[in-house]
C-alpha cells in the first residue's frame, strides 16, 4: 500500500462548489484519499505531514487546446495577415525531434507555473512532446498532427507515425494518446473519415481544429459548397469524443449541428479576441452545449497561462452577451473539471474528491493581488497570477515547490530553448526577417 501524504491548508477547494476551511488533503499514491478537518487528526502529526499554512489548495487546470512547442514565435506575426500561414508554417520545416522536445519543455514550464496540470496538445513530433511531459512530470493528452493537403509534413507517413505513437504510449501513466487531424481544409475527406473510424474503434479522443480561420471557410466553401462545421457533420466525424478547437468562423446552422453531435468546442479567448472573432459561447449555452477553454499558442496567444485565459473568457463572453452572462465559478469549473472530463472521455473528474487523481496546486493568500479574500474561487479566477502559484502536484508528485521546478533544471531548460530557437531562426532566415522588422 502506498504511503500517505497529508497537506494542511487554510482552504481546500474540492471543486467549483465545495470548499473546506482549515482542512487536510490526504493523498495515497496518485489518488485523493480524503479531505478532513485539521481537528480530526491526532495531536501528534502523522509522517509526511505538510503544513502549508496560509494557502489555498485547488484542483489544477487543464488546457483544452495547446501547441506547447510553438512558444517559439512569441511576439511575431501580429503584423502579418496570418500568423498561422506566415509565421508558424515558416519555421516548422526547420524543426526536428530534439528541437521540439526542448521547446515543449519551455512551454510546459510556462503552463505549470500558472497552475496547469494537464494539457491537450496537438503537434508534429508527438514523441518529443510526450517525452517532455515525462521529463517535467506533466499530464499530457498528446496527438501527432496529421495533414494531407498542405503544411510542412503530409502523406501516409504522418498517419503511420500517429498510429505508432498511439501504440507506443498507450500504457503510459502520464501520457494519453489521442487522434489529431489538423483541420478540414488540410486533411482530405477520405482521411478524416478513416481517422474518425480509427479513433472510435480504439476508444480514442479526436482533437481537431474546426472553423478556425476565414481561409479555412473559403477553402471548404470553394471545394464543398458548405461551411467547415457542416462539412465535418456531413462526413459523420463529429461525436461526443471529438474536441473541436476554435469553432469561431461560422455561419447560420453550424452551432446547432455541434449541439446535435455533442462535440466539445474549445474557446481560445485571447486568440479569438485578437482575431476579432470570438466563439459564440452565449448561443452555445442556449443550446446546452458544453464548451471548454484553451490557450492555443504563439501567433494568436503568447503564453500558456490558464489563469489569464479564464479571465479573458469571462470578459470576452460577457462583453458581447445579451444573456447567459458567465461568472468566475463557471469558468473555474470549465478549466478545472469540464476540460479534463471531456478530454479524458470521462476518466478524470478534475475534482479533489475521494479516489480522484491528486492533481492539485497551492495558491498563496497573503499577497497584494489576493487580499482581501471574500470568495476563494472568485479570487483565484479574478485575482491570482502565476506569482501566487506556489506548488504544483501531478499524480501526487511534486513538480513545482515554492515556485521552483523539482524534476528539471530550470536555467538549463531556458538556455536549451533559446539555443534551439537560434538554430531554427538561422535555418529559416527568421533571424534576418526579425532584424529587418518583417513582423512588425
Amino acid at each position: 500500500m502506498s504511503s500517505l501524504q497529508y497537506f494542511s491548508a487554510k482552504y481546500i477547494v474540492e471543486d467549483s462548489t465545495n470548499l473546506h476551511k482549515d482542512s487536510v488533503l490526504i493523498v495515497q499514491g496518485d489518488l485523493v484519499k480524503d479531505i478532513v478537518h485539521i481537528e480530526s487528526l491526532p495531536e501528534k502529526k502523522p509522517e509526511n505531514f505538510n503544513e502549508l499554512g496560509e494557502v489555498i489548495i485547488s484542483p489544477g487546470f487543464t488546457n483544452a487546446h495547446s501547441h506547447v512547442a510553438l512558444n517559439s514565435v512569441k511576439g511575431l506575426g501580429y503584423g502579418s495577415a496570418s500568423a498561422l500561414y506566415d509565421v508558424m508554417w515558416g519555421i516548422e520545416p526547420a524543426l526536428d525531434d530534439d528541437l521540439v522536445y526542448k521547446l515543449s519543455l519551455l512551454g510546459m514550464m510556462d503552463a505549470i507555473s500558472s497552475g496547469t496540470t494537464s494539457i491537450n496538445d496537438h503537434y508534429f513530433f508527438a514523441d518529443s512532446v510526450a517525452k517532455a511531459c515525462e521529463t517535467i512530470g506533466m499530464r499530457g493528452f498528446i496527438g501527432h498532427t496529421i495533414m494531407t493537403e498542405y503544411g510542412p509534413w503530409t502523406g501516409n507517413e504522418q498517419i503511420n507515425l500517429a498510429k505508432s505513437f498511439n501504440n507506443n504510449w498507450k500504457n503510459s501513466k502520464t501520457v494519453h494518446p489521442i487522434v489529431a487531424p489538423h483541420e478540414t481544409s488540410t486533411v482530405s475527406p477520405k482521411v478524416l473519415k478513416e481517422l474518425s473510424n480509427y479513433a472510435l474503434e480504439n476508444d480514442l479522443i479526436t482533437h481537431i481544429h474546426l472553423a478556425q480561420t476565414q481561409k479555412e471557410m473559403e477553402y471548404i466553401k470553394s471545394n464543398f459548397k458548405t461551411s467547415p462545421i457542416k462539412h465535418a457533420y456531413n462526413l459523420g466525424i463529429l461525436n461526443e469524443k471529438v474536441i473541436a478547437a476554435h469553432c469561431n468562423v461560422i455561419e447560420d446552422g453550424d452551432l446547432e449541428l455541434l449541439a446535435e453531435s455533442k462535440a466539445f468546442p474549445v474557446f481560445c479567448p485571447t486568440t479569438h479576441g485578437i482575431a476579432g472573432k470570438p466563439m459564440n459561447t452565449n448561443f452555445l449555452s442556449e443550446l446546452n452545449v458544453d464548451w471548454g477553454i484553451g490557450t492555443d499558442c504563439s501567433g494568436g496567444n503568447d503564453d500558456y497561462d490558464m489563469l489569464e485565459e479564464m479571465r479573458t473568457a469571462l470578459v470576452l463572453n460577457n462583453s458581447v452577451a445579451k444573456k447567459n452572462f458567465i461568472k468566475p465559478k463557471e469558468v473555474f469549473r470549465k478549466a478545472s473539471e469540464e476540460n479534463i472530463k471531456r478530454i479524458s472521455g470521462g476518466v478524470f473528474s478534475g475534482k479533489l474528491s475521494k479516489n480522484q487523481k491528486a492533481d492539485f496546486i497551492t495558491v498563496l493568500i497573503n499577497t497584494p493581488r489576493m487580499l482581501p479574500l471574500h470568495d476563494v474561487v472568485n479570487n483565484i479566477v479574478m485575482c491570482a497570477s502565476s506569482k501566487e502559484i506556489n506548488d504544483v502536484y501531478i499524480d501526487g508528485k511534486c513538480v513545482l515547490k515554492n515556485s521552483e521546478f523539482q524534476q528539471i533544471d530550470e536555467q538549463a531548460v531556458l538556455e536549451d530553448g533559446m539555443n534551439a530557437l537560434d538554430k531554427i531562426f538561422l535555418k529559416t532566415g527568421f533571424d534576418k526577417k526579425i532584424s529587418e522588422g518583417d513582423f512588425l
